[in-house]
């Protein structure tokens, strides 16, 4: 089955998706932000981690919550233009704090779908998660952990690897190139993203940018080692917005 992103993910009126990993959270929230906007759904974009800049895809009003950011001007927001992107307290000039997750279970009920990126990853397109992430709020209904597949033949460095001391110890080495089986280990790792789920959540991966025949391969490979733990896994290029599904549990 392919088609538009947010079709694939099943998303929906009174959803609130938590997107975590490496690889295009970014451009991910953005493209289902516009294709819910397409379906006539009220959207609120928000983010749980520190921002260092804006991101170039924002579109809409966007509040900053601890500059007067009250439900009422929210609502205004979303009424008006149909979406919104609202960010936590601002730190320093350069530097935004994420709205924290109990706040973003506040905010369920003012929009039809609210989409948060719950997960830093600097740039990178592979990682596992340290024990104080990812900040998923409690009443997620959908999980996505996005990874990118250009990863796959590069070298296990920093250059593309987040948190690069835990996936070495999860894959049991320090070198080499990155392989299919690597980066479902990564996905799959019983103490990381699995294990990090809201009760109730469902849980997908988004491997991102599979563009070609050698990337629609080892997509095809990564997705039938992780299902399970994984319900759904989507392959497809986030910034199109568009995507296959690869595998699904009933």
């Amino acid at each position: 089955m392919s088609g538009r992103l947010l079709d694939l993910f099943g998303l929906q009126a009174g959803g609130l998706a938590a997107i975590v990993g490496a690889g295009g959270k970014t451009s991910l929230v953005y493209a289902l932000a516009a294709q819910a906007r397409e379906a006539g759904l009220r959207v609120l974009v928000t983010t749980t981690t520190h921002m260092g800049t804006l991101p170039e895809s924002v579109t809409g009003p966007l509040l900053i919550d601890a500059e007067g950011a009250a439900e009422a001007l929210l609502l205004r927001a979303l009424d008006t233009h149909g979406r919104a992107t609202l960010l936590g307290r601002r730190v320093r000039d350069d530097k935004l704090e994420g709205v924290s997750p109990e706040r973003v279970d506040a905010l369920r009920p003012l929009a039809d779908l609210l989409l948060v990126e719950a997960d830093g990853a600097r740039q990178r397109s592979l990682k596992l998660p340290a024990a104080h992430e990812p900040v998923i709020p409690s009443r997620a209904t959908l999980v996505v952990v996005v990874a990118a597949l250009d990863v796959i033949g590069a070298p296990l460095d920093e250059e593309r690897v987040h948190r690069l001391d835990l996936v070495r110890a999860a894959l049991g080495r320090a070198e080499g190139a990155v392989g299919e089986e690597d980066v479902a280990a990564c996905l799959s790792e019983r103490s990381g993203y699995p294990s990090r789920v809201p009760a109730g959540a469902r849980l997908a991966a988004f491997l991102n940018k599979m563009e070609d025949v050698r990337t629609e391969s080892a997509a095809a490979a990564v997705a039938a080692r992780i299902t399970p733990p994984y319900a759904l896994v989507v392959g497809g290029a986030a910034r199109a917005g568009r995507g296959v599904v690869l595998s699904c549990l009933p």
